[in-house]
This record gives structure tokens, C-alpha cells and sequence, in this order.
């Protein structure tokens, strides 16, 4: 039984599948038995793909699959992968994650002009708000309200002295060297952006998530031992092995046959996106 439940991680080495187009029958019953939707597998694969990362479905209902099987189901749930990265749905998952990672625009700074008539508008709607709050009170509490509006129509005064450090030509110059440097970085992210994800080509990407696999399974030791813990927990017998990636350890469990079987197929995956 043990060795049944450790083809099941061999199925989603290379992380997803999809129902939409159904060639393969083993897959089919695979589906099947985890009751795994069509949009729930196209969401599984996307995920997995666009953070390189190696989840699969729980593996308690996949416990009656013939362990002999492994490398069969491996290439079959790789073709299912490869079809789904060709098709519009994936593109469109592309095309919008590859937005959300593109770099913001700093946005230009505005002129001292715009800025004092901004700065004008806040003074007058702050002197009105005043003189209407302390028209309501009381004549021997309307005094009150007198030096606050005065600092106002001070403010409003000091937005046209030349000599207002805040508003003079250098300061202008200091914002747009701040500006000019900001667009300068935004200008080299933009690149490195538009090089990581280029435009209706995904390619990058997958061969990111393949190239992952593809290291973290190189030296899996699948002749380790294990013990078992007080507390019935299985363990890896040499303790470095405990701090081992958990794509690391999902291969350990899957086993060398479907790990074998996996690198093959993402090997050749990779040779084809090149």
C-alpha cells in the first residue's frame, strides 16, 4: 500500500494537468477518482507554473493505482501540462500576470504653478470652514477661531512671496532630478521586466518552473532511511536531510522510477522551448 501512495506525487512532478482535452485514458481515471474539476486543474497547473511551485492534489483517493504504472502516468499528466501552456486560457493567465508584474510609472511631478493654485484652493476651503464654524458659536467664543484663520490668510499671503523657499525655481529643479532619477530606475525595471515576461510568449516562465524541478530533483538520495518518532512522525534518519527543500522530499517520497521518469520529460520539454 505504502508504495501505491507514492505514485501519487509522481503525477503532479510536473505540476498539473488538465481535463479539457482528454488522450489519455489512465488520466482520465485519474480525474476521476479525486473528482479534480476542469477549472480546478487548469487552476492547479497556472499556479503551479507562474510561482514555480510543486503542489498536487490530496493523494488519499489515488491509493489503487497500479504502481507499475509510474512513468506511463508521468508522460501523460507532462502532455496534459504541455497542451494546456499552448492553449488561450493559459495565454490569458499569462497576459494578465504579466501585468501585474510590470513596473509602475512614477508619476511626473506637477509645476510650483499647479502646486500653489492646489495649495491656494486647501487655504481658501480651510479659511471658509473656519469663518462658518465660528459664525454658529457663540460672540464670546468666536474669538477663538481669530488667530487660527489669521495663520490661514498667512499661508495664503506666503504662497506669493518670491522669496518662499518652498515654491522657488530650485525647488522645482530638486523635484525634477527626483523625478528624473526615479524614471531612470522605472526605465531599467521596465527592461528587465519586459526581458522576464515578454509579450505573448511564455516560454521564460515555464522554463523557470522546469529548471527548478530540475535542480531540486538532481540529488535526491533515494536510498535514505528513515525512523519513526515517538510521536509516530517519519523522519530522515540522517538529520541534514530534514532541512532538504520540500520539492526535495516530494521526489524522495514519488520515487526514483517517476523522479527518472519526470526529469526525462522536462529535460526534453526544455530543449523544446529553446
Amino acid at each position: 500500500m505504502k508504495k501505491i501512495i507514492l505514485l501519487i506525487p509522481a503525477l503532479f512532478l510536473l505540476i498539473g494537468f488538465t481535463i479539457n482535452r482528454i488522450i489519455d485514458k489512465k488520466v482520465e481515471d485519474i480525474l476521476k477518482q479525486i473528482d479534480f474539476s476542469d477549472e480546478q486543474a487548469k487552476n492547479m497547473i497556472w499556479s503551479n507554473c507562474s510561482y514555480s511551485s510543486f503542489w498536487y492534489p490530496n493523494p488519499k483517493d489515488l491509493k489503487n493505482i497500479a504502481a507499475g504504472e509510474r512513468a506511463g502516468i508521468v508522460n501523460s499528466v507532462g502532455n496534459y501540462v504541455k497542451e494546456f501552456t499552448k492553449s488561450e486560457d493559459f495565454k490569458k493567465h499569462y497576459s494578465e500576470f504579466r501585468e501585474s508584474k510590470k513596473p509602475q510609472e512614477p508619476e511626473k511631478p506637477k509645476t510650483m504653478d499647479q502646486m500653489k493654485d492646489e495649495q491656494r484652493k486647501s487655504i481658501k476651503q480651510g479659511i471658509a470652514s473656519m469663518k462658518e464654524s465660528k459664525s454658529k458659536m457663540p460672540k464670546d467664543q468666536q474669538s477663538m477661531f481669530d488667530e487660527t484663520i489669521k495663520m490661514y490668510e498667512q499661508q495664503l499671503k506666503d504662497l506669493d512671496d518670491p522669496n518662499n523657499p518652498m515654491f522657488s525655481k530650485e525647488m522645482e529643479g530638486y523635484m525634477k532630478q527626483g523625478y528624473d532619477h526615479q524614471m531612470n530606475d522605472y526605465n531599467q525595471k521596465l527592461a528587465e521586466w519586459e526581458k522576464e515576461y515578454p509579450a505573448n510568449n511564455a516560454n521564460p516562465l515555464i522554463k523557470q518552473w522546469l529548471t527548478k524541478f530540475l535542480e531540486g530533483s538532481g540529488d535526491v538520495d533515494f536510498n535514505a532511511k528513515t525512523k519513526v518518532k515517538e510521536n509516530n512522525r517519519t523522519i530522515f534518519a540522517k538529520p541534514e536531510y530534514e532541512s532538504k527543500s520540500s520539492l526535495w522530499k516530494l521526489c524522495f517520497r514519488a520515487g526514483k522510477e517517476t523522479v527518472s521518469a519526470g526529469r526525462s520529460f522536462a529535460g526534453q520539454w526544455m530543449k523544446e522551448l529553446k
